[in-house]
């Protein structure tokens, strides 16, 4: 029981319950109509894909945390009591055993699909193994993966284009994007120790700070100006992503000023609330219009 428990913290089962969540609401509360919603409970292809997804980033958790395992002695020392307690070959295991599952029921839901898990999964990989330690590319990568399960599902519909959903995925991935950075900043001793070439190691902490602020600021622009061209009238989408983008925004700016790791710390836990907020709300994107 004691190591299910701490199988569970190793593949961070919180992020893959939220991804899980949040792949279910973006079908129902986007891609599904209002009159068939419930629908969505008879699509056997849409479990198979959510459920390959989700063991997919389960087994990125693990890989990842298998080669961080240097870093994370300083960074994240909690994390490597849970890694020696259940021991490398027994994950090593897992990851592999994961991977298999997830590949087998992506090719069960569809060919297509089992190109997108197996991608996903040497993708995640080749981040873990070489991607991680080159500046930017890192940390772009990162974003994209985050958001790659969520992708799955527009995907599943037919991936035809969706205002609302381009909004909200583009605003979520700024979020993503300005906390991996923040993750950079606080843990910026150990990346430096081992080698690991983010974006601070290689600007340095404060010309990282001033360029996080000028990439929050052109995004927001371009969203404003976005907004204007193709937004007729506020809804759901227009406010979760005005939220979202500012937030990140304001967040980047307290960064600029902040000269504790404790406050990089409170900055990641805020990016955190606003994910978490920007992706749940979606349960109540059906009651928010002004037009």
């Amino acid at each position: 029981m004691i190591n299910f428990l701490l199988l569970l913290k190793a593949v961070r089962w919180y992020n893959v319950a939220l991804t899980l969540v949040s792949q279910y609401l973006i079908a129902v509360f986007i891609f599904e109509t209002p009159g068939s919603r419930i629908e969505f409970i008879y699509d056997t292809k849409l479990h198979l894909i959510i459920l390959s997804s989700c063991l997919s980033l389960a087994g990125a958790f693990l890989i990842n945390g298998f080669y961080d395992l240097d870093k994370d002695l300083i960074n994240q020392p909690q994390r490597v009591v849970v890694y020696k307690k259940l021991g490398q070959g027994f994950l090593l295991n897992i990851y592999a055993a994961t991977c298999v599952f997830a590949i087998l029921l992506g090719l069960i839901a569809s060919f297509s699909i089992f190109i997108f898990v197996g991608g996903l999964i040497f993708t995640f990989w080749f981040y873990s193994h070489k991607l991680q330690k080159l500046p930017l590319i890192r940390e772009v990568t990162a974003t994209l993966l985050a958001i790659a399960p969520l992708i799955a599902i527009w995907l599943h519909y037919g991936a035809t284009f969706h205002a609302g959903f381009v909004l909200y995925m583009g605003s979520l991935a700024i979020v993503g994007f300005t906390r991996e950075v923040v993750k950079d900043l606080e843990g910026n001793k150990g990346n430096i120790i081992f080698g690991y070439h983010t974006v601070v190691v290689a600007a340095g902490k404060e010309l990282a700070k001033q360029w996080l602020v000028f990439v929050n600021l052109i995004l927001a622009i371009i969203f404003l100006i976005g907004f204007a061209l193709f937004v007729k009238n506020w809804d759901y989408f227009s406010l979760i992503s005005g939220f979202s983008i500012t937030a990140s925004f304001l967040i980047s700016g307290a960064c600029l000023v902040a000269k504790s790791d404790n406050l990089y710390q409170v900055a990641d836990t805020l990016l955190k609330v606003v994910i978490v907020v920007h992706l749940v709300s979606l349960a109540i994107a059906g009651y928010i219009s002004f037009g």
